[in-house]
């Protein structure tokens, strides 16, 4: 196997992405404002494919609960939050003393790495550019391990050839399924590389951010209380359509948890988080329905995006669909026309080892993502 390894040390400003480099923070998808103030139009109107964001809206209870506490905004949140975490242990079918819950994945990161403190930390990617940027603010050894040599899998096998670069109180931090790719990681192989990983005192991150879009199961939520060495994150904001209250979770052993309380502000989760996330994560129905549709639905974005000459979509596991540009034709060009027309993507030129030929779109509405064909249809064979 053709192994491409980046190493940086420690990670620089300037992250080296093959021949190109990103310069300062990479944007991320979702900046509907932006959008809307260089078009001169309402937000409400951009179509939004560059955020990965449950289409079916939050649900239903989710104003209810908001306007039955609107007046509880004068007060202090709840700093145990223990109706909270009861909600989140029995919807990710664990314990509440193994979960803490965090203002979404980045203050978690930032909390786990200060814990942790690790001695190097190697990232598959390309990835979620947050693990990188949290490590580069500490000065953290990193080692990026190249997985657009293995068609953007990360398994055994690549395992394998890097295992080497593991030292004493390494963090390897594998997001599951990936983002921007889509691919999953399978439990039978994580539980494999958590064992080796023990072995050499070193720490699993896994980042299950979009595993309740996955048609199967492959959590390793399970493992948490036989393995001091595993750390998972998840997220409410993405599945339960929820961004803009920001919450998350961090899954781990007691003692991981403990010395992560440790370094949690007092009032990260805010009040109307606390509320909703209280009861949302019960809302079956709701849950149902979502798993139901983005089942159907990203089967046939995925198949559209196939039939058009001149991408190839990458099979989704999760609610998005990565693609690549196989005709003369940048990414950067394709988002600007598509923006004309309303319509935001997400260009991936700034991930680690990709370039101007891949972008991610996200499963929303079916008559969002007919419009979305429709537009790339006629851009792609005008």
């Amino acid at each position: 196997m053709d192994l491409e390894l980046v190493k940086i040390v420690p990670v620089l400003n300037n992250l080296v992405l093959g021949e190109k480099k990103m310069q300062g923070k990479p944007i991320h998808g979702g900046n509907v404002y932006k959008a809307a103030k260089e078009l001169n139009i309402p937000y409400e109107q951009i179509l939004d494919f560059s955020a990965n964001i449950n289409p079916l809206g939050f649900a239903p209870i989710v104003e209810e609960i908001i306007m039955e506490h609107i007046k509880d905004i004068i007060y202090y949140p709840d700093v145990e939050q223990n109706e909270l975490k009861e909600a989140a242990a029995s919807y990710y079918n664990t314990s509440p003393k193994n979960l803490m819950p965090g203002n979404g994945s980045v203050e978690l990161i930032n909390i786990i790495l200060e814990a942790l403190r690790p001695s190097k930390t190697i990232i598959p990617s390309p990835t979620f550019s947050e693990y990188a940027l949290s490590c580069e603010s500490r000065n953290i050894e990193t080692v990026f391990v190249n997985m657009r040599t293995n068609d953007f899998r990360f398994d055994l096998e690549l395992f394998d050839n890097i295992k080497g670069k593991i030292t004493q109180n390494s963090l390897f931090i594998i997001c599951n399924p990936n983002n921007p790719t889509g691919k999953l990681v399978r439990k039978e192989d994580l539980a494999i590389i958590l064992r080796e990983l023990q072995n050499k005192k070193s720490y699993l991150m896994l980042d299950e951010a979009f595993m309740d879009f996955v048609d199967k199961d492959e959590s390793m939520v399970s493992y948490i209380e036989e393995h001091d060495n595993l750390i998972i994150l998840k997220s409410v904001t993405k599945f339960f359509a929820l961004a803009g209250l920001r919450l998350g979770f961090v899954l781990a052993n007691q003692k991981l948890i403990k010395r992560f309380y440790d370094l949690k502000d007092p009032w990260n989760i805010n009040t109307f988080a606390g509320f909703v996330g209280s009861k949302v994560m019960s809302d079956k129905p709701y849950i149902d329905r979502t798993r139901q549709y983005i089942l159907l639905e990203k089967r046939r974005l995925w198949g559209n995006l196939k039939d058009i000459p001149g991408l190839e979509p990458l099979f989704p596991e999760a609610n998005f669909v990565f693609v690549k540009i196989t005709k003369d034709e940048k990414i950067s060009t394709l988002a600007e026309k598509l923006k004309k027309k309303g319509i935001l993507i997400r260009d991936c030129s700034n991930y680690m080892f990709l370039d101007d030929s891949f972008f991610r779109v996200a499963v929303k509405s079916r008559e969002d993502n007919d419009v979305l064909i429709s537009a790339l249809k006629e851009i792609m064979n005008p």
